[in-house]
């Protein structure tokens, strides 16, 4: 028995009204991806659109959108590294799209013959759900040891800083938190150690950081509005 047997087929047609809403992102990365003759990334780019066809945002924009947004903002920040861009593309399919992986990803490698490196970083950014302070600090450490998957995991958390709006009180308070207690440090440590990416992290750090303070601010005045109306009902 091959070892393509147990792969599950995906379809190529794609829901023509969902394209038309991420088409020009998807196309600035072809084109760029094809000038720079980046060859994983051009595999990335359509396995990735493949696996997530068919998913949906909080909002209701296509999955795919996110990690198109996560490849070309590290593009717009000087990165061309083949592996790197790659990895952003895919960073979320082993998390997200288990069922049309049956093989926990190795498909990645056998049938769309992506680099050991890359899988290897889209790997490295899976987080499981329900991990205590300790053991995220462990997945952000071990993330923070590879430049290539901090650049992914903080453009990663650029996008979705100014997409939150959608998240309940708490669960937006546990997002600050959690972007303040190890995505800030991370981007500082990295701008100190990883010379040759000092630019695209500290524009990263700061663009994080000011979201970050904004939604605090925001949260803040939610909690004060929250009491001022316990205490309303209250009385």
């Amino acid at each position: 028995m091959g070892k393509d047997t147990k792969i599950i087929q995906i379809n190529d047609e794609f829901n023509e009204n969902d394209t038309s809403k991420y088409i020009k992102s998807y196309m600035f990365i072809k084109g760029y991806a094809v000038g720079k003759n980046l060859n994983q990334t051009l595999i990335a780019l359509s396995v990735a659109r493949r696996l997530h066809e068919g998913q949906y945002r909080k909002d209701g924009t296509p999955y795919i959108s996110h990690p198109l947004k996560v490849c070309s903002t590290l593009i717009s920040y000087g990165i061309d590294d083949d592996t790197t861009l790659a990895a952003a593309l895919l960073h979320d399919v082993l998390e997200d799209c288990a069922d049309k992986l049956p093989m926990g990803g190795r498909e990645l490698e056998i049938k769309y013959h992506l680099s050991e490196d890359v899988v290897d970083i889209v790997t490295l950014l899976t987080k499981e759900s329900g991990l205590d302070d300790y053991e995220l600090g462990i997945y952000f450490r071990n993330i923070e040891a590879n430049p290539k998957a901090a650049l992914i995991k903080l453009s990663d958390r650029l996008h979705n800083s100014s997409t939150v709006y959608n998240l309940s009180f708490e669960k937006l308070k546990k997002y600050l938190r959690e972007t303040d207690l190890y995505l800030i440090p991370m981007a500082s440590f990295c701008k100190n150690y990883y010379p040759e990416y000092t630019n695209a992290f500290s524009i990263l750090k700061s663009n994080i950081y000011s979201l970050n303070h904004s939604m605090t601010i925001m949260l803040e005045k939610m909690g004060e509005a929250r009491t001022d109306a316990w205490q309303g009902s209250a009385q």
